[in-house]
């Protein structure tokens, strides 16, 4: 496909919210041209959408398994906040309220990666003025900061001390603020998540020394069989202590699952998703970035488009898209990559 053919697959009607963003992202136009506006207007016609919707008696009042994965309440809002859906619409703006009103998605041990999802979608359903929004942004740059990263308890058997793999949906929520409307905080939050994606060169991060750290949590023992008052914690912490000090992180190697593009995704990343994030708020091209840059040519075919390798087809109520298949998203994605970091302007080596 030469570039005007592809251009013309991501303006088809089929899928509304890529027209816009192809039109938005990739040319450039204005809010107020006539296309855009059209594009605009037709967000709610996508079928994924309407699909999501139309199972709401299944979720929307259901307050037990808001986190469902891939069914809750929680991720539809997600889901609808990527696919541009409108905030507006009486379902999904009744879903929302009800989510800023009583804040449960914010839990201060963890769960960042939940908290900046939920606030990005906020951001794109039309909320981003409301005062939870913005109150509950900058709380999750000033704990991003206070802790130099993600502190999550799910690192707890990690030699990592710092989650890595959400660090791209920090960098989503924090650029849904326009540039000039960004607080001190944000800004230092997002150079703070960038230098970190950038120094690892966005997915080389996995300690080298994991598997001989494994073998030692296979020899955790049980509560039962621990002295009173000991938890199995620990236990843990003090055998990674000790491994650390004996023998390092070792080299890190690349996250080879990074390597396998997909969408949508949920709290985990891959490096398209990770290099579209930083794009998102104009990172400049350095020579560290070129090795995930090389990662996404690579994964071009030779119709020039980009293949859905992970899905979650089946596990949510609707598919989107066909693994293995052409995908217009990572297409999309692909391509306001390459246009932000390929161009002169941006380069910075």
């Amino acid at each position: 496909m030469n570039k005007d053919a592809l251009i013309h697959w991501l303006l088809q009607a089929d899928n509304p919210p890529v027209r816009l963003l192809t039109l938005t992202h990739l040319l450039h136009r204005p809010e107020m041209d006539v296309a855009v506006q059209d594009a605009r207007s037709r967000l709610m016609d996508y079928a994924v959408t309407q699909g999501i919707l139309a199972h709401g008696e299944q979720f929307w009042q259901d307050d037990k398994q808001v986190y469902r994965k891939y069914t809750g309440k929680y991720w539809q809002v997600i889901f609808l906040g990527q696919f541009l859906a409108d905030g507006q619409e009486p379902h999904i703006a009744d879903g929302v309220h009800d989510l800023l009103e009583h804040r449960k998605w914010v839990i201060k041990d963890g769960w960042q990666c939940l908290t900046a999802n939920l606030l990005t979608a906020f951001r794109r359903l039309g909320y981003s003025t409301h005062p939870v929004v913005q109150e509950e942004t900058e709380s999750l740059a000033e704990r991003i900061l206070a802790d130099r990263g993600i502190k999550c308890g799910g690192m707890s058997y990690s030699l990592l001390s710092h989650c890595y793999m959400a660090l791209p949906k920090l960098l989503f929520c924090f650029g849904e603020i326009p540039a000039e409307e960004r607080s001190p905080v944000v800004k230092d939050a997002i150079v703070l998540i960038s230098q970190i994606l950038i120094a690892h060169q966005v997915f080389i991060y996995v300690p080298g020394n994991r598997k001989a750290w494994q073998k030692v949590l296979e020899r955790a023992p049980k509560h039962a069989d621990l002295p009173s008052g000991e938890l199995v914690r620990d236990w843990i912490a003090n055998r990674r202590t000790q491994f650390l000090a004996e023998h390092g992180l070792g080299e890190r190697g690349p996250k080879r699952g990074w390597s396998q593009f997909g969408f949508p995704l949920n709290y985990n990343s891959d490096i398209l998703e990770a290099m579209l994030a930083l794009a998102a708020v104009g990172t400049p091209m350095t020579e560290e970035l070129e090795k995930p840059l090389q990662v996404i040519h690579d994964q071009r075919t030779a119709d020039g488009v980009w293949l859905l390798d992970k899905t979650y087809n089946g596990k949510m109520w609707v598919d989107v898209e066909v693994k293995g298949k052409p995908s217009k998203w990572l297409t999309l994605f692909a391509l306001i990559v390459l246009d932000h970091f390929e161009k002169s302007d941006h380069k910075n080596i």
